[in-house]
């Protein structure tokens, strides 16, 4: 299963998919949680600390007008999840999908 959660700014995105993710881990089922937003908050709301959030390195990087996979394009989805993840709360994994770096960089 695949969800998407996308709207206006401000009207509940993280909150609702914080706790999305993690009433479907403690249902037994696995949850990988992509953060997209430009000023990602998901891991936080989630409950990972600070120190944690910091170290995350996004699963893409910036390269001209395209996304490209920051790290080897031939690596499996689980060598993915193991370099960029993070496991949280109830098991969910949180990955950044981009990290804006300097001003007028999103």
């Amino acid at each position: 299963m695949r969800v998407g959660i996308a709207g206006k700014g401000g009207v509940g995105k993280t909150t609702i998919s914080s706790v999305l993710a993690r009433t479907l881990a403690r249902r037994g089922f696995r949850v990988v949680a992509l953060d997209c937003d430009s000023d990602p908050h998901l891991a936080m709301s989630s409950g990972i600390a600070q120190d944690r959030i910091d170290a995350m390195r996004p699963f893409l990087e910036r390269r001209g007008r395209a996304d490209a996979v920051a790290a080897d394009e031939n690596a499996t989805p689980l060598e993915l999840l193991a370099a960029h993840g993070v496991e949280g709360p109830d098991g969910v994994t949180y990955l950044l999908a981009s990290r804006i770096t300097r001003p007028g960089g999103g």
